[in-house]
């Protein structure tokens, strides 16, 4: 299986494996099932994007050793990657695909965005005029893989208005977030920012 390249985020008490989606081959890293999906694929990019988040996510799986095969990675009920009950999450960009792991958590997200600029109908559909007053597209990149990680971590992905994360010094939900936070338990949890690759941002929340 390709290597890819695996730190420890410790602020968020998560492992992130990274690679680039080009250029990998599944060998034999797919269960029978997961090999049968990756074959039903018709378009080109969306095969190799889902094949770069499995085998980045098998490589923190299969970390401690195993075959990375044997470690199938399905949905939970909220529709949440998991293997063996255990969530991870996975991201992919432009290019790269990157996935994240942390034992026994029942609240994990990650996404990875590309810095580029925005329309200025972006900023006002996606954030609240206090979260980011000026037009910076670096700090909206990085704002916004928070939201979306957090969105992840909570099984709604953009089925929920990226308003109801208002992100701060403290976060805040509202409307279905805060529902849906309050049904997983109002569990704790750490969000943790880095500028990787170079020109993306990635966050975890965990």
């Amino acid at each position: 299986m390709t290597d890819a390249s695996i730190e420890l985020w410790p602020a968020a008490g998560t492992s992130v494996a990274l690679l680039r989606v080009d250029g990998l081959s599944p060998g034999t890293a797919l269960s029978a099932p997961e090999a049968a999906r990756y074959a039903a694929f018709r378009i080109e990019k969306r095969r190799k994007e889902w094949l770069a988040g499995r085998l980045a996510a098998k490589a923190l799986l299969a970390a401690g050793g195993g075959n990375p095969a044997d470690f199938e990675i399905g949905m939970d009920k909220l529709g949440r990657p998991s293997c063996g009950g255990a969530l991870v999450s996975i991201t992919h960009s432009n290019g790269w695909a990157a996935a994240a792991a942390k034992p026994g958590s029942s609240f994990l997200g990650l996404d990875l965005e590309k810095i580029e600029e925005r329309h200025r109908a972006w900023y006002a559909d996606y954030f609240h005029p206090q979260e980011l007053p000026l037009h910076d597209p670096s700090e909206a990149t990085r704002l916004w893989t928070i939201k979306e990680a957090l969105l992840k971590a909570l099984g709604l992905g953009l089925m929920a208005d990226p308003l109801a994360i208002c992100t701060g010094e403290k976060i805040r939900f509202t409307g279905k977030a805060l529902e849906r936070y309050r049904e997983l338990g109002s569990p704790d949890f750490t969000v943790e920012t880095r500028p990787s690759p170079e020109g993306f941002w990635m966050a975890v929340a965990a």
